[in-house]
Protein backbone atom coordinates (compact mmCIF):
# COMPACT_ATOMS: atom_id res chain seq x y z
CA UNK A 1 0.00 0.00 0.00
CA UNK A 2 1.53 3.10 -1.21
CA UNK A 3 1.43 6.20 1.97
CA UNK A 4 0.33 8.71 -1.03
CA UNK A 5 -3.06 7.37 -1.76
CA UNK A 6 -3.36 4.12 -0.05
CA UNK A 7 -4.05 1.84 -2.82
CA UNK A 8 -2.87 -1.55 -3.31
CA UNK A 9 -1.59 -2.43 -6.98
CA UNK A 10 -4.37 -5.31 -6.34
CA UNK A 11 -7.16 -2.30 -5.75
CA UNK A 12 -5.16 -0.05 -8.86
CA UNK A 13 -3.02 -2.42 -11.21
CA UNK A 14 -0.14 -0.91 -12.44
CA UNK A 15 -1.96 -0.60 -16.09
CA UNK A 16 -4.87 1.20 -14.64
CA UNK A 17 -2.53 3.51 -12.82
CA UNK A 18 -0.83 4.45 -16.47
CA UNK A 19 -3.95 4.71 -17.83
CA UNK A 20 -5.23 7.03 -15.48
CA UNK A 21 -2.03 8.95 -15.38
CA UNK A 22 -2.46 9.35 -18.95
CA UNK A 23 -6.18 10.65 -19.08
CA UNK A 24 -5.26 13.38 -16.06
CA UNK A 25 -2.46 14.53 -18.01
CA UNK A 26 -4.11 15.04 -21.48
CA UNK A 27 -7.94 14.21 -21.13
CA UNK A 28 -8.44 16.55 -19.06
CA UNK A 29 -10.17 20.66 -20.60
CA UNK A 30 -12.16 23.09 -19.04
CA UNK A 31 -15.54 23.37 -20.02
CA UNK A 32 -16.16 26.76 -19.18
CA UNK A 33 -16.05 27.57 -22.41
CA UNK A 34 -18.44 24.98 -24.19
CA UNK A 35 -20.79 24.87 -20.93
CA UNK A 36 -22.41 27.82 -19.58
CA UNK A 37 -22.27 27.67 -15.50
CA UNK A 38 -25.62 29.13 -14.95
CA UNK A 39 -28.21 27.68 -17.31
CA UNK A 40 -26.25 24.80 -18.70
CA UNK A 41 -26.65 25.98 -22.21
CA UNK A 42 -23.73 24.64 -24.95
CA UNK A 43 -21.39 26.96 -26.46
CA UNK A 44 -21.96 24.80 -30.03
CA UNK A 45 -23.78 24.75 -33.50
CA UNK A 46 -27.34 22.36 -33.27
CA UNK A 47 -27.76 22.07 -36.75
CA UNK A 48 -24.35 21.38 -37.50
CA UNK A 49 -24.11 18.64 -34.47
CA UNK A 50 -27.41 17.51 -35.77
CA UNK A 51 -25.41 16.13 -38.81
CA UNK A 52 -23.03 13.82 -36.65
CA UNK A 53 -24.99 12.95 -34.62
CA UNK A 54 -27.68 11.76 -37.23
CA UNK A 55 -24.78 9.47 -38.93
CA UNK A 56 -22.73 8.43 -35.85
CA UNK A 57 -24.89 8.15 -32.59
CA UNK A 58 -28.86 7.53 -34.27
CA UNK A 59 -27.32 4.23 -34.93
CA UNK A 60 -27.77 3.39 -30.84
CA UNK A 61 -29.97 6.00 -29.69
CA UNK A 62 -32.29 6.42 -32.60
CA UNK A 63 -33.15 9.71 -34.15
CA UNK A 64 -35.07 11.14 -31.73
CA UNK A 65 -32.72 9.80 -28.74
CA UNK A 66 -35.09 8.04 -26.90
CA UNK A 67 -33.85 4.36 -28.19
CA UNK A 68 -31.44 3.31 -25.52
CA UNK A 69 -33.22 4.39 -21.79
CA UNK A 70 -30.45 4.90 -19.05
CA UNK A 71 -32.90 5.01 -16.84
CA UNK A 72 -36.21 3.46 -15.80
CA UNK A 73 -39.86 3.29 -17.76
CA UNK A 74 -41.09 5.29 -14.84
CA UNK A 75 -38.04 7.21 -14.94
CA UNK A 76 -36.44 7.21 -18.39
CA UNK A 77 -33.34 9.14 -19.13
CA UNK A 78 -32.28 9.21 -22.34
CA UNK A 79 -29.18 11.42 -24.37
CA UNK A 80 -31.46 14.32 -24.28
CA UNK A 81 -32.00 13.96 -20.65
CA UNK A 82 -28.08 13.78 -19.69
CA UNK A 83 -27.58 17.01 -22.22
CA UNK A 84 -30.50 19.10 -20.24
CA UNK A 85 -29.86 17.92 -16.93
CA UNK A 86 -25.89 17.32 -16.93
CA UNK A 87 -23.98 18.65 -20.03
CA UNK A 88 -20.65 18.01 -18.46
CA UNK A 89 -21.19 14.60 -18.16
CA UNK A 90 -22.75 14.23 -21.81
CA UNK A 91 -19.84 15.91 -22.61
CA UNK A 92 -17.64 13.97 -21.13
CA UNK A 93 -19.43 10.64 -22.36
CA UNK A 94 -19.40 11.96 -25.82
CA UNK A 95 -15.50 12.22 -25.92
CA UNK A 96 -14.45 8.92 -24.33
CA UNK A 97 -17.46 6.83 -24.38
CA UNK A 98 -19.37 4.70 -21.59
CA UNK A 99 -17.40 2.08 -19.55
CA UNK A 100 -18.61 -1.06 -19.51
CA UNK A 101 -21.27 -1.04 -22.67
CA UNK A 102 -20.52 -0.29 -26.73
CA UNK A 103 -20.37 3.11 -26.66
CA UNK A 104 -17.92 4.53 -28.59
CA UNK A 105 -15.07 7.29 -28.05
CA UNK A 106 -15.38 10.23 -30.31
CA UNK A 107 -11.87 11.42 -29.45
CA UNK A 108 -11.08 11.62 -33.53
CA UNK A 109 -13.44 14.72 -33.46
CA UNK A 110 -12.39 18.57 -32.71
CA UNK A 111 -13.78 19.55 -29.88
CA UNK A 112 -16.26 21.96 -31.39
CA UNK A 113 -18.00 19.15 -33.17
CA UNK A 114 -18.40 17.11 -29.95
CA UNK A 115 -19.51 20.59 -28.75
CA UNK A 116 -21.80 20.61 -31.21
CA UNK A 117 -23.14 17.46 -30.50
CA UNK A 118 -23.81 17.92 -27.25
CA UNK A 119 -25.71 21.30 -29.00
CA UNK A 120 -28.24 18.90 -30.64
CA UNK A 121 -28.59 16.56 -28.15
CA UNK A 122 -30.02 19.19 -25.96
CA UNK A 123 -32.78 19.91 -28.67
CA UNK A 124 -33.60 16.17 -28.07
CA UNK A 125 -36.64 14.65 -25.81
CA UNK A 126 -35.72 14.80 -22.19
CA UNK A 127 -38.76 12.08 -21.50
Amino acid sequence: MSPEHGYTSDMLPPAALEKLAKFVKAGLMDMDPYINRADKTVNGDPANGARMYQTICAVCHGFDGTDYNFGSAEEPEYVGTVGADNPWEGLHKIRFGQPGVPMIAMTALETQQIVDILAYIQTLPTK
